[in-house]
This record gives C-alpha cells, structure tokens and sequence, in this order.
C-alpha cells in the first residue's frame, strides 16, 4: 500500500517544479515586457555652461618690448626697454597684476612698477582688456628733488592666442607720474609674449 502512494508522489514533484519554472518564466517575460513598454525615466543631463573665456585659476607670465615716451618740465625723452608682467585670474575675467617696466635712450633711464587689477572679456581666441596699476616710478637723471616719485598706469589692449599656452600682448597705457615736484602725462606701448599656465 505504501508502494502505491509513493509510486505516484514520485512522478508528481517533477511535474510540480516543472509547473513552478513555467510559471517564473512567464513571470520573468511579462516583467520585461512591461519593462520594455515603460522603461525607467533617465537622468537628465546637467546643463554646460561654456565660458568665453574660462581661465580661472590660471598664471599669465609676460615679456616683451615697451617704448615709453616721457616728457617733464626738465627734458624730455622717447626710451626702448622691457615690460613684464605676471598675472593671476582669480575669476574668469579678472585677474591681479604686477608689472616692471624699463626703458633707456642715450641720455635718460625710465624704471616703472606697479600692480593693480586686469578686466578681460571675449572668446578662448581673441580677448580684448583693460588694466589699472599703482606704483613708483624711478627716472634719470636726478634732479635736485630726487629722482622717485608715485605713478599709476591706465590702459588696455589686446590679447591673441598663437598656440595652446602662448599669446601676443599688444597694449597701449597711460601713464601719470609725480616727479621733479611736478606732475607727468605719459605715454607707454608694449608688444608682448604672454605664457600662460
């Protein structure tokens, strides 16, 4: 009597797990059909926002010609030389400044330094500025006064990107002078090569 009741238990489990694996599959296929026909909402993408210029952060090292004309109540004189300049862009379109300038003809030494701040705007190509400076200024020949005095430098130009790091500078400034117990209006042009990094 046992044989007869475990006889057919023994064809009925396999036929229960086959019922049981039918059923997940039908299961399995009507979830990734409902899946297929309402597929989950994607992230959106976060918005770009593209700077024209997006420098901030970065280290503008500068070198290049300068010619200054100077004119005061005792001579008067147009002088070559080298500017420098450093500059860090603490947003993306301002930066602080420092800047040595100097100049020499035959007869007169010219030594300007200064910092201040740089406005620039435009694109990653071509960026249009302005700058402002206050220093010193140092001049030969000595007069009986002394040859150090205040000066600030007002101006602006243009820079042109070459390479990836490498930019031209070209500026043109004003510059106020209190020298020989006298006030100067000046004039100074630069043409640079800018680095930056």
């Amino acid at each position: 009597m046992k044989w007869l009741i475990a006889f057919p238990l023994l064809f009925s489990i396999p036929a229960a797990e086959i019922a049981a694996q039918e059923m997940n599959a039908v299961t399995l296929a009507s979830a990734s059909s409902l899946s297929a026909a309402f597929p989950a909402p994607q992230p959106q993408p976060r918005p770009q926002t593209i700077n024209d210029d997006d420098v901030q952060g970065v280290w503008e090292l500068g070198l290049g010609y300068t010619f200054v004309r100077f004119q005061s109540s005792l001579f008067n004189a147009s002088m070559n030389g080298l500017n420098t300049s450093v500059s860090y862009y603490v947003r993306d379109h301002l930066a602080v400044e420092g800047d040595v300038t100097a100049a020499f003809s035959e007869d007169a030494r010219y030594l300007f330094y200064g910092g201040g701040v740089e406005v620039s705007k435009g694109n990653p190509k071509l960026q249009p500025f302005a700058h402002a400076l206050i220093g010193g200024a140092h001049i030969f020949p000595r007069a009986a006064t002394g040859n150090n005095g205040f000066a600030v430098r007002l101006g602006g130009g243009l820079e042109g990107q070459l390479q990836q790091h490498i930019w031209l500078r070209v500026e043109g400034d004003y510059v106020r002078s209190q020298l020989y117990s006298s006030g100067q209006n000046n004039f100074q042009a630069v043409a640079a090569i800018i680095y930056r990094f």
